[in-house]
């Protein structure tokens, strides 16, 4: 029970346990060794992402014809190598809201069909694509997984998880994809802007990057221990987001998997240990470094450098009132130094993780853009690249695309483009049983990408399809429809967030986005989909299937009301049309219409809802009153009400959920 006990402590205050450090709670004949759960060294082939990628020559391939875009041979290559085929493109409309929902994260509108099925030119669907990536919502769905990895959250977490203002810098994402800016330059603003050459107001707010790390406004709490747990925090969160390894299992020995040392990791908390900002919240203490933004002067939080030397002390087996050598800034020894000339600061540390020289930053990003629109990245662990890691699916293939991300000068939208516009993407989600036997997780990519869609996306998904949704972009956080005391069953009586009172009006429609991120208890419906605390970094949501998440979709207010209006709205379009109506809401949701067999199946269910709701009309005005926004007064309640499921009934699809 003690060793439990130990373990969960450990948990908490560090985040997961690598496994010579669980060995040492369960043995404590072995604290304090270096040599404790240690494998055999690493092969070169088990390092294979310690050199940097070169750009390997096109395979090969048999059938030429079906290659697009040059990833596609070396994902054609390995398919004809293992006796598959891949499957034919996907129809339109299927890859019409695949991509529109891959680059904007909303469906495809009624008028964007029609335009798309009307184009038979050549190049078409390249053109889809290009306009798709100058919308507006692209920076808002690019940015809702960058503020995973960020671990951005309006609240500074541990038990009061007071409010912060810090929301600033979640706007400055979004501009960042919308302006298609260079990704290397991105990492250089959010770790060291303010270490710039006469730095501008944008790239003092992008250093609320090393800001998101939690802070506490606990009475009693040890700074010391704190400043600690941050610059942990932040060598973890770096070493996810950019290089794709494990560094904080160095933080009490030396790795036990990968060439990293104790000695390593605290050289690299040193790069985060000369801020000026304390380690308290601003609620208890005196305010940290500021940046007051736009006409209202909202203040946002920012990183800012000391003028003294950056130092930090190796700590024996982590423990933070354990100091030992004193160390200074550096990066692990195992890989490329800091060039020449290079400060040893933030600044020299971002530079040098988007140097030429660096071997992982570039295969760490572009596997995380190729996990987003496929589902899984070519590296399977996209947090570990190391020896416990997945080993890449198919190596050309992911150095192939490390190089062009860097030849083509970091450009995201480029890179997606390739990758949108490759045969391997369009090809059609169906299965075959020689496929399945043969690679049932699709590792080989013979077919297109199927997988559900993220809790965001979803919840946006049913806002846009009833036209409910306010695309109004930035500003403050928003607090939409959640059940009745998640906050106050978390928070004390002091903290800021201690009570939740959902806003009303265009602010209960606003994207998923800008919901009020609160540490101790995230939106429910989003939370229930896989939406991670953001107390610590995540590159890569988990996806699960649970009851609740049915549960949400039938009964949450913010999807009922959204079925209350497409209902209506296809009542209207269809002006009495059963069958019209039924596929208004169709291409809503799914951008086709239906089939016979979803026609008549739907249409005995409408039939069936209007009886039951005509012989109870309590019953049709207590699901009409379901949400804040008004209900319509010039047609039947009843027929409202039939309505209203039956669109119910269609976000609930299979079809609607999935990608």
């Amino acid at each position: 029970m003690g060793n439990a006990l130990a373990y969960g402590v450990a948990t908490m205050l560090g985040g997961v346990l690598c496994a010579g450090c669980y060995a040492e709670i369960v043995d404590p004949s072995a604290q304090g060794r270096n040599d404790v759960a240690a494998p055999a060294a690493p092969s070169p082939g088990q390092r294979w992402w310690s050199q940097p990628p070169t750009r390997p020559a096109l395979p090969s391939v048999r059938q030429a014809g079906w290659v697009k875009q040059p990833l596609d041979a070396f994902v054609l290559s390995q398919l004809e190598a293992s006796g598959l085929t891949p499957q034919p493109e996907a129809d339109k409309r299927t890859l019409l809201r695949r991509v529109s929902l891959d680059v904007r994260g909303l469906p495809p509108t009624p008028s964007e069909i029609d335009a798309f099925m009307a184009d038979e030119a050549g190049g078409a669907y390249e053109r889809l694509v290009d306009r798709l990536l100058q919308d507006p919502g692209y920076g808002e769905h690019r940015a809702h997984y960058w503020l995973d990895v960020a671990r951005y959250a309006d609240t500074h977490g541990f038990e009061l998880d007071n409010f912060r203002s810090i929301w600033p810098y979640r706007d400055y994402v979004v501009r960042a994809f919308n302006q298609n800016m260079r990704f290397d330059q991105f990492t250089i603003e959010q770790l060291a802007g303010d270490l710039l050459t006469q730095p501008t107001l944008e790239q003092r707010v992008a250093t609320g990057f090393i800001r998101n790390a939690m802070s506490t406004g606990e009475g009693g709490a040890i700074e010391e221990e704190f400043a600690a747990i941050a610059a942990k925090d932040r060598v973890e969160t770096v070493a996810a987001a950019w290089m794709g390894l494990t560094l904080g299992c160095a933080s009490c020995h030396d790795h036990k998997f990968d060439p990293i040392t104790q000695n390593d990791f605290y050289r690299m908390t040193a790069f985060f240990r000369n801020t000026t900002q304390g380690v308290f919240d601003d609620n208890v203490a005196a305010p940290p470094p500021v940046v007051l933004v736009g006409p209202e002067q909202t203040p946002s939080l920012v990183a800012e450098e000391r003028t003294t030397p950056a130092i930090a002390h190796v700590l024996r087996r982590g423990r933070y009132d354990d100091p030992g050598e004193e160390v200074t800034p550096g990066v692990p020894r195992a890989l490329p130094d800091l060039a020449p000339g290079q400060p040893a600061n933030r600044l020299g540390l971002a530079r040098w993780l988007v140097d030429a020289r660096n071997p992982l930053t570039a295969r760490v990003v572009i596997n995380r853009f190729w996990s987003e629109l496929f589902g899984a990245g070519i590296v399977r662990t996209p947090e570990n690249f190391g020896l416990t890691g997945a080993p890449p699916t198919n190596q050309p293939l992911l150095d192939w695309l490390a190089v062009e991300l860097e030849d083509s000068g970091w450009d995201v939208q480029h890179m997606l483009r390739l990758m949108l516009t490759s045969a391997t993407y369009r090809q059609a989600a169906t299965h075959t049983p020689a496929g399945e036997a043969a690679d049932p997780d699709n590792r080989l990519l013979w077919h297109g990408p199927r997988f559900r869609l993220d809790a965001e996306v979803l919840r946006d998904q049913a806002l846009a399809a009833s036209d409910l949704l306010v695309k109004t972009q930035g500003g403050p956080p928003v607090k939409p429809y959640q059940p009745d005391g998640v906050w106050e069953s978390v928070a004390i009586d002091t903290s800021t967030t201690a009570v939740y009172t959902a806003d009303s009006g265009e602010a209960l429609l606003r994207r998923s986005l800008y919901t009020l991120w609160k540490r101790a208890a995230p939106l429910p419906s989003l939370q229930l989909f896989n939406a991670p605390s953001r107390e610590s970094t995540v590159v890569q949501r988990e996806r699960t299937n649970t009851p609740l998440q049915a549960l949400v979709l039938m009964n949450d207010p913010q999807f009922l009301e959204a079925a209350r209006h497409l209902g209506v709205n296809a009542l209207r379009a269809s002006k009495g049309d059963a069958s019209a109506g039924l596929d208004f809401i169709a291409r809503r949701l799914l951008a086709r219409p239906l089939d016979a067999f979803e026609r008549d199946t739907l249409t005995a269910a409408l039939r069936a809802q209007l009886t039951h709701f005509e012989a109870h009309p309590d019953a049709a005005a207590l699901v009409l009153a379901v949400g804040a926004t008004p209900v319509a007064t010039d047609l039947p309640a009843p027929t409202q009400a039939a309505w209203m499921l039956v669109a119910s009934e269609l976000l609930n699809t299979d079809e609607a959920v999935m990608k």
